[in-house]
């Protein structure tokens, strides 16, 4: 008989978190930046590889309310005790470039940049978790387990929804 216990368990997301509001990640990434030297695009990040379409559609999502892809995910070995060593942005760099360039007025959402609307309500939040894994390796290791599981709709898969939606609407 298998035991749930021995299956190999992920890397734990660490024990600390924090909510941070749609309009403070600027100033938070700053101060991560100026505080921690956060690296925001180590060698092990795949780079800024959505297009600006994505981003905007990325923000819309969030702006009507989406509650999933919020978590971001960094490490810092000395986290929470002598805070020593740099912080490095594991997961979220698509994510976190787009919500930098609206709330930058430099990508729209809904036809209007950030400066356009009046008050944007601090509900709209990112779940920022801060690891303290010490060595690359297993900072490595973490992105693997939280990257190499997940596959992306392709527009195919997204069309034969959107077909059935409109077959339900029609009913």
């Amino acid at each position: 008989m298998k035991k749930f216990s021995d299956i190999p368990q992920f890397t734990s997301m660490g024990e600390y978190h924090v909510n941070v509001a749609l309009t403070e990640i600027p100033h938070v990434i700053e101060r991560y930046i100026k505080t921690h030297s956060l690296e925001m695009n180590p060698d092990f990040q795949r780079g800024h590889i959505w297009t600006q379409e994505q981003q905007i559609r990325y923000i819309e999502f969030m702006l009507s309310g989406g509650c999933s892809g919020k978590d971001i995910f960094f490490n810092h070995p000395g986290w929470q005790r002598d805070f020593s060593g740099c912080m490095v942005l594991v997961d979220g760099l698509q994510r976190l470039t787009a919500a930098q360039a609206f709330m930058g007025n430099k990508i729209p959402a809904y036809g209007a940049f950030y400066q356009k609307y009046d008050r944007i309500h601090y509900s709209i939040d990112f779940i920022f978790h801060v690891n303290c894994l010490k060595t690359k390796a297993e900072v490595l290791k973490w992105y693997i387990e939280l990257n190499e599981g997940g596959v992306v709709h392709t527009p195919a898969e997204i069309k034969r929804v959107r077909q059935l939606l409109e077959e339900e609407k029609s009913k």
